[in-house]
């Protein structure tokens, strides 16, 4: 069926072509803002943060408690001065004052003993968790660093997708002022009816769009590459090929 002879119809099909790359790097935008692989980066960012965050407070609690302690040996320590130097002062004669003094200095170093023992065991408890601590800041910072490239290269991608983008839209409307109105408002139509895709390619009896294959007697009427036509299978606007077509479509996609 012929719709039109008096139209640039290679104008036509370059609109289609033109919103067809429109909508192809919108998709490429949305990908980029799923990109899985940054996905996956910062998930194992996270996790480690997590972790890090886990096996320091485990650390920083053990360094609490044993601050608490070398504290209350450091008291201990200050009573046993002070009894001892009573002890040696000769100022006291008293057996049982003498006695008592010396009681409580033995009490206190044997509690000192159980709090250093105890010390140590927090100590080694901390040795054993610096391993992880540094292997955990060194993966983190892998990981950041990846996480920052991979956002480094999204931004650069996605700038020029939009530079992209800005320069189809000042295409399309370039030329959709080519084409008379009435061929404007049946392309519109026929793209809300179709599926967004208003005007396919006939070649070879083949339409470009439905990929059937045109039947001979519908195909003998397909002759003039400057006429609009109407594709007799899916109902598309539709253009035989020509030369020039592959040329646009080469340059959109670049």
């Amino acid at each position: 069926m012929i719709l039109a002879d008096n139209i640039k119809v290679i104008d036509l099909a370059e609109l289609q072509f033109i919103e067809n790359a429109l909508s192809a790097r919108l998709s490429e935008i949305e990908e980029l803002k799923n990109n899985p692989e940054l996905t996956a980066a910062e998930k194992k960012l996270g996790e480690s943060i997590s972790k890090n965050e886990e096996i320091n407070s485990n650390f920083h609690e053990l360094e609490t408690k044993r601050k608490k302690l070398e504290d209350s040996v450091e008291l201990n320590e200050e009573k046993i001065r002070s009894n001892e130097k009573k002890l040696f002062s000769g100022t006291i004669t008293d057996a049982k004052e003498l006695s008592n003094y010396q009681e409580e200095v033995d009490i206190l170093k044997n509690n000192d003993s159980k709090l250093e023992d105890q010390m140590l065991e927090i100590m080694e408890e901390q040795a054993q968790l610096e391993p992880g601590i540094e292997a955990l800041g060194k993966g983190m910072k892998e990981l950041d660093s990846v996480v920052k490239r991979i956002n480094n290269e999204i931004e650069e991608k996605h700038e020029g997708l939009k530079h992209n983008i800005e320069g189809l839209k000042k295409r399309k409307e370039d030329v959709m002022a080519r084409i008379p109105a009435d061929h404007l408002k049946r392309y519109n139509e026929t793209k809300t009816k179709k599926g967004g895709i208003a005007v396919s390619v006939i070649k070879d009896n083949f339409c470009g769009v439905c990929n059937m294959e045109i039947p001979a007697i519908e195909a003998e009427k397909f002759i003039d590459s400057e006429i609009l036509y109407e594709c007799p299978l899916c109902g598309r606007i539709s253009v035989l090929y020509q030369p020039g077509i592959d040329d646009i479509k080469k340059e959109l996609e670049t």
